[in-house]
């Protein structure tokens, strides 16, 4: 699978304040990857420097296409009705650009004409969702998407999310948690880091496949020494079950 994105040690302060420690990780076309932590350990600033947005002070970042980037606090223009804060995003003709648009909105059960000051919590998280997907680029940076959402539309979302990886788009998802949803909708195409910090320091090099086959080649060969030792000890004694309470 391609690489659309990697970063190698990078780092990012403001200041005195270190938001980013050290973060090396990649993103291949048609994965996600789940990038999990609390609340200001640096996750906004890090999916800023994979868009762009925000320069790093050290490391090395390589994009390989265009990102698009759905702010947590949504970066809506509070001016613009709903079509237009999707609209403004679309190159080209404003009349198809319109089209466009009012097609996400539906989709996402949005009223066109009213503002962000109008919408509820979880309406503007789903405004600035299709706003960031309505470009259609190859690669999709998403700043907690699925917070104020009710299940109904976090398993929406989730399932959108699958269409957009299966079309071979690349995916990170930053937020508190992965929803069950999430995690059961891309299975082995989701790769799930638990940043540390603060600052943020994150090492995510393989995909959900390449850990997957990793964890089953380890596996096995667990299975064969612990074959070789009960034959060699000759033991009948059962193994322990796993106990998952």
């Amino acid at each position: 699978m391609r690489v659309l994105l990697e970063m190698r040690d990078v780092a990012k302060s403001f200041g005195r304040r270190p938001a980013v420690g050290r973060a090396s990780l990649r993103v291949r076309a048609g994965t996600a990857l789940g990038l999990n932590g609390p609340s200001g350990l640096g996750k906004s600033t890090l999916l800023e420097i994979m868009a762009g947005l925000t320069k790093p002070d050290a490391g090395r970042l390589e994009r390989a296409v265009p990102a698009s980037l759905m702010f947590q606090d949504g970066a809506l223009v509070p001016w613009l009705s709903a079509l237009e804060n999707v609209a403004y995003v679309l190159p080209g003709d404003r009349r198809q650009a319109a089209r466009t648009a009012a097609g996400w909105l539906e989709r996402f059960e949005l009223t066109p004409d009213l503002r962000p000051a109008a919408l509820s919590g979880g309406m503007r998280r789903r405004l600035g969702l299709a706003r960031a997907l309505c470009p259609g680029r190859e690669l999709l940076l998403l700043d907690e998407p699925f917070a104020f959402l009710d299940q109904r539309w976090v398993e929406a979302i989730a399932q959108l999310i699958l269409e957009e990886v299966q079309k071979g788009t690349g995916v990170v998802v930053a937020g508190h948690s992965t929803p069950p949803a999430l995690a059961q909708a891309l299975g082995r195409r989701l790769t799930v880091v638990e940043a540390a910090g603060p600052p943020l320091t994150v090492e995510a090099w393989a995909s959900g496949e390449e850990l997957e086959a990793t964890m089953a080649e380890a596996c096995g060969a667990a299975e064969t020494i612990e074959r070789r030792t009960s034959d060699e000890t000759k033991q009948d004694t059962p193994r322990p079950l796993i106990n998952n309470s």
